[in-house]
């Protein structure tokens, strides 16, 4: 197949990170592994080309060969031999783009789309988004769940602003510390990206260390579609670091006019270990994930370390799970993969959740575990939690 990745610097971006990304594409080649090593390469694995999807959210495997995924090198300079995966829906700008991640396992929200046909198309990536067009892989998939969630209706009544709750600017902070935000006339929503435009919706570019014109997108970290959530600084290192979050429309156009947020963190040396000292698992902060009255887990999917924590809150207006354990999965036969647990590692299950109650757990086997709330399994509210050593 031959995919025009050249589209992903789309005039609908600000000119400057359009600019950035075309020349990035064009510099691909300089961006690949030395000829000494295996070239990158993808294949799908599910869903296959031509396969009917009855969830509201598309489940998605990949098998990557000659490239490392690692969350903590989003962003960071291109290093040999590192980078992550990107997913786009029907089409292959940086407007239809998913997201970036740094699993085999992820899922992408169905919100927004239409029953019918729809192309997915998977590259592999260097760590500051370059994509790495021979690896480009494209199928096509019948989306019909039998309720389809919609776009959420506008809300839009004014210039987007943020104000950044914690850290205080200048804060020393270990090398991952939770942020937290609070928006004005915006609202984030996780599984929007890459779809149409809602306006007064969409998700935060996070950047770090990166340059205020955006020449490209080298230093965007995250896009998060919560208001809440960790900020793993270990690739980066101790000292100090400029933090610049924006409010970005489902297209990942920026709003404009906004008030985004920036501010400078100061990692402690203990942060990271010294050279050639084996790493240890600390107790990075907890990662959030909300039970939400759309019978979705917000954000479904997670990375985290070894010692970290996930908190489950319920904010809807009824009972929900966090659940692990297969042998309690309505859905066993749609989700044979929840099953597999990394070898050492036990399920959970967190019982019935009232509203408002929360559950936490912390992960100390690296590897993926898939999970799901029990009442509401058949309908989708699934995710993956995926563990870093």
């Amino acid at each position: 197949m031959s995919t025009n990745f050249a589209a992903i610097g789309d005039t609908r971006m600000t000119r400057r990170v359009a600019v950035g990304l075309l020349m990035a594409s064009a510099m691909i080649p300089l961006t690949g592994v030395a000829s000494a090593q295996a070239a990158p390469a993808l294949d799908v694995v599910t869903p296959v080309d031509g396969a009917k999807i009855t969830e509201n959210d598309i489940a998605v495997q990949v098998k990557v060969s000659g490239l490392k995924l690692d969350c903590a090198a989003f962003g960071r300079p291109d290093e040999t031999g590192v980078g992550e995966v990107l997913a786009f829906v029907d089409g292959a700008t940086i407007a239809q783009l998913a997201n970036f991640y740094c699993s085999d396992t992820f899922t992408i929200s169905g919100e927004g789309l239409t029953p019918g046909k729809h192309t997915l198309t998977f590259v592999l990536a260097s760590n500051t988004h370059v994509p790495m067009m021979d690896t480009a892989k494209q199928i096509t998939i019948d989306f019909a769940p039998p309720a389809p969630a919609p776009l959420p209706a506008a809300n839009y009544t004014g210039a987007p602003a943020i104000t950044l709750n914690s850290p205080q600017d200048g804060a020393d902070v270990p090398a991952a510390f939770p942020v937290k935000l609070t928006p004005e006339n915006f609202t984030p929503q996780a599984g929007l990206e890459g779809k149409t435009n809602v306006a007064g919706f969409g998700h935060y570019h996070v950047w770090v260390d990166a340059a205020a014109k955006h020449d490209s997108l080298a230093g965007l970290v995250l896009m998060p579609g919560v208001n809440e959530f960790t900020l793993d600084l270990s690739a980066w290192g101790p000292g100090e670091h400029t933090i610049r979050i924006e409010p970005a429309q489902n297209d990942h156009t920026m709003y404009d006019p906004s008030t985004p947020v920036e501010f400078t963190v100061k990692v402690s040396e203990s942060a990271t270990p010294a050279a050639g000292a084996a790493a240890s698992p600390v107790a990075a902060a907890p990662v959030a994930i909300h039970m939400t009255s759309a019978l979705r887990f917000d954000p479904p999917d997670a990375t985290v370390r070894v010692g970290q924590m996930v908190t489950w809150v319920n904010d809807g207006p009824i009972q929900h799970t966090s659940t692990n354990d297969q042998a309690k999965n309505p859905a066993a036969a749609v989700n044979p993969e929840y099953a597999e647990l990394p070898a050492g590692a036990a399920p959970w299950d967190s019982g019935l959740l009232d509203p408002g109650e929360t559950f936490s757990y912390t992960f100390t086997v690296p590897g993926t575990y898939h999970y799901f709330c029990i009442p509401h399994a058949l309908s989708g509210m699934r995710g993956a939690i995926t563990v870093q050593a």
